[in-house]
């Protein structure tokens, strides 16, 4: 395919087909199935993004699952519960797997990408709130504002017990303001720093609209019984507050507990932050390089979609994921996939099987997330408020997923969930070779089986010379026929155990060497 680039924000026309459809999937999902991908490959553009950011029904709360949480009974919610520290470790450990299985069964939708994305932004650590509730509370915030409004959701997270506690806003108060969250607030959450104009001030905040907001911001605590915050008056800065010229000199007068919401809003009154959530939306979903040309021509005007619809999120994602530029053949394939979308992913384009019986799935989903976790990027543990350096640290960017001991890492899971498999608790979980057969015309053919196989898992095609190396994994010197014989015989007689046996062996074989491949670490 030759690569080229589009700067036209217009959207594309016609239907998406194989190409289109898989392109836009793996980067709004994590892991799209080949049954998926088919069925966006009719859509038009619009009709795909329509399904795309569509709200997802609220998923079922995190169950308990270890039996030495003596207050919460196997296989029932621990979240109607109140807090108990005795048992907090136990409680994170379903919290993480609750998460993870949210994205193994997620629908055709922007969701639990805008979630990990959102966990990237107004990132917080586990470890440190160290409350399991809280964090529940947390992601819950990040859900129901995934496709929403970001001023709703800045005025959410501001006042979030768990980010009170992360950022000590639960210790602001009047006579000794704590400015953590305001400096966090304006340099990473909202509107970024700018170039340097002085010691201490940037373009677009100084070092005094730092000390205002963290005035504005006192009062706020967090009852860790009850799991909630709530507004000490007593505790409040009542003083104005008075902004420089960055904010058009704006005063704030005391508003006590809504007081934060109106700094918010002088916030989002400025362009720039619209500018600076753009470019990490285009971080995330399109490139991690951004140019001159992309700054003028794709940035600015979905900045100015962004402000214009106050900051409502679904109008900029359908412009950008729509238009020609996102579709660009420079950039099918040009973007290393994160962790959990290496971890995950596989997991579920391998079309794995659950039993039934949800409680045996928690520990395998915990498995999963300490893959994710020892390849760079457990969710609920960033490493800094700043997020996984992957998208922020220039100019490596997400080029920094792939390392000496990441590499070995991601190849021990895929041959872990792919030819060895992975038990727990008396269950075996692995990759379904022949279940994804059925998207080969004739896997009696080995030609046409590796071929299809690898364009299950590989966002852009192998190429001749890789395709004939892979044909030599399943067909280990053998000539063409010798496939086609072993596997009528295992199709005339599939009861034949020993002969479905050797078919399976072969074919994770083949999809172990696919998945070990350069080009399934892009995405």
């Amino acid at each position: 395919m030759q690569k080229s680039f589009s700067y036209s924000l217009l959207p594309v026309s016609g239907s998406l087909g194989i190409s289109g459809a898989k392109h836009l999937l793996n980067r709004c999902m994590i892991g799209p199935m080949p049954d998926e991908i088919k069925r966006f490959a009719s859509f038009t553009i619009n009709q795909a993004l329509n399904e795309l950011t569509i709200n997802q029904p609220v998923p079922a709360e995190p169950l308990g699952y270890d039996a030495t949480d003596t207050d919460v009974p196997v296989g029932t919610s621990w979240v109607i519960k109140p807090y108990n520290s005795n048992f907090n470790t136990q409680r994170e450990r379903s919290l993480r797997s609750w998460w993870i299985n949210n994205i193994v069964k997620q629908n055709p939708s922007l969701t639990e990408k805008m979630i990990l994305f959102w966990h990237n932004h107004f990132a917080i650590e586990t470890s440190v709130i160290s409350h399991s509730l809280l964090m529940y509370k947390y992601c819950n915030i990040l859900r129901s504002n995934a496709l929403g409004n970001f001023r709703q959701l800045l005025y959410e997270i501001t006042v979030n017990p768990a980010m009170l506690i992360y950022l000590n806003g639960e210790s602001n108060k009047v006579g000794a303001p704590n400015e953590n969250y305001a400096r966090e607030l304006f340099e990473l959450f909202s509107i970024g720093k700018g170039p340097l104009v002085a010691e201490g001030n940037y373009t677009n905040y100084t070092e005094t609209d730092i000390k205002e907001a963290a005035k504005l911001l006192t009062g706020w605590r967090v009852n860790r019984t009850s799991s909630n915050s709530y507004f000490d008056l007593t505790r409040h800065d009542t003083t104005t507050k008075q902004f420089t010229t960055a904010f058009g000199s704006q005063k704030i007068a005391n508003q006590g507990d809504n007081e934060y919401k109106v700094l918010v809003d002088l916030i989002l009154q400025q362009k720039e932050t619209a500018r600076f959530i753009v470019r990490k939306l285009y971080r995330w979903f399109v490139y991690y390089q951004i140019d001159n040309q992309v700054e003028t021509e794709i940035i600015e005007p979905l900045a100015t979609t962004l402000f214009n619809n106050n900051y409502q999120l679904v109008p900029v994602l359908t412009q950008l994921l729509g238009s020609e530029h996102f579709f660009s053949t420079g950039f099918i394939g040009a973007y290393i996939k994160n962790p959990v979308e290496f971890v995950v992913g596989l997991y579920r384009q391998g079309e794995v099987k659950e039993p039934i019986s949800v409680i045996p799935n928690y520990t395998q989903w915990n498995n999963l997330f300490y893959a994710c976790r020892e390849t760079g990027m457990g969710p609920g543990e960033p490493p800094d408020v700043a997020g996984w350096p992957a998208w922020y640290k220039a100019p490596a960017f997400n080029e920094l997923w792939v390392t000496a001991s990441t590499v070995p890492r991601r190849t021990t899971y895929s041959n872990d969930i792919t030819t060895k498999g992975m038990s727990n608790n008396g269950v075996k979980y692995q990759v379904d070779a022949l279940a994804l057969t059925r998207y080969v015309t004739d896997p009696s053919n080995p030609v046409i089986l590796v071929k299809s196989l690898a364009e299950v898992f590989l966002p852009v095609e192998a190429g001749d010379i890789k395709l004939a190396k892979l044909k030599d994994v399943l067909l280990a010197g053998l000539p063409d026929s010798s496939w086609t014989f072993e596997w009528n015989k295992y199709q005339n007689n599939q009861a034949d155990v020993t002969q479905k046996a050797l078919i399976i062996r072969k074919l994770l074989e083949l999809i172990t060497a696919i998945v070990k491949l350069p080009e399934y670490y892009l995405s």
